[in-house]
C-alpha cells in the first residue's frame, strides 16, 4: 500500500506530452492504486500552460502530482536517486535523449515512448506506450506496477545498456571518423 513514485524529467514542450502523462496517472489514482507523480523541468509559457490546466483537472482532495519547475543539474540527478519506482519518458521526437540515459544509468525501471529512437536506446530494458494516447500511458504504467519483479530485471538491463554510451568512446569514434575522412581525401 506504498505510493508509487513516478518521475518524468523533462523540459516542458509541446512535444513531450506531460499532460497525457497526467491524466494517466489521473486515471490510475482513480482505480485506487496510491501513486504520485513528480515533474522536472521547466518549458515554454504554451506547454506549462497545458501542463498546468492538466494538475488542474486531475487533482483530488489529495495531492499527488508534484511539479517542481527547472532544477540545477545537481538536484536533478538527486531525484533519479530519490527512491522512485518508475521513471517516464513521454518525448515524441529526441536526438539521443540524455535524459533516458541518465534514468538507465541510475538503473530505473523505465516506461518510454515508443517513438525513435527511444526504442533504439533502451531496447529491451523498459516498456512502451504510445506518448499520444493516455489510455497506452496508463496501461503501460498499470503493467509495470502490477510486475515488480520485471520492474527489476528491466532496471538492470538498462543500467548494462547505459555503459556502452560514454563521451570518451564519442569522441574517439568521431575523431577515427574524422581522420578516415581526411586519410581517404588524400588519395
Amino acid at each position: 500500500h506504498k505510493n508509487f513514485k513516478i518521475l518524468c524529467v523533462s523540459t516542458i514542450k509541446k512535444y513531450k506530452h506531460q499532460w497525457n502523462l497526467i491524466d494517466a496517472v489521473g486515471l490510475l489514482r482513480n482505480e485506487r492504486i496510491p501513486l504520485e507523480l513528480h515533474l522536472v523541468g521547466g518549458g515554454d509559457p504554451q506547454a506549462l500552460r497545458w501542463m498546468r490546466e492538466a494538475i488542474q483537472r486531475n487533482h483530488s482532495d489529495h495531492e499527488f502530482i508534484f511539479y517542481h519547475g527547472s532544477l540545477p543539474y545537481k538536484e536533478t540527478l538527486e531525484w533519479y536517486r530519490n527512491k522512485i519506482d518508475i521513471f517516464v519518458f513521454s518525448s515524441t521526437c529526441e536526438n539521443l535523449p540524455v535524459i533516458l540515459l541518465e534514468a538507465m544509468t541510475a538503473g530505473l525501471s523505465i516506461a518510454s515512448s515508443d517513438r525513435g529512437p527511444m526504442p533504439e536506446v533502451l531496447k529491451d530494458a523498459g516498456r512502451y506506450f504510445n506518448p499520444e494516447s493516455v489510455t497506452s500511458i496508463k496501461n503501460c504504467l498499470r503493467y509495470l506496477i502490477d510486475n515488480p519483479d520485471l520492474c527489476q530485471r528491466l532496471s538492470a538491463k538498462a543500467k548494462q545498456y547505459s555503459q556502452t554510451y560514454s563521451w570518451k568512446k564519442c569522441a574517439e569514434e568521431t575523431l577515427a571518423f574524422f581522420r578516415s575522412v581526411y586519410e581517404g581525401s588524400k588519395a
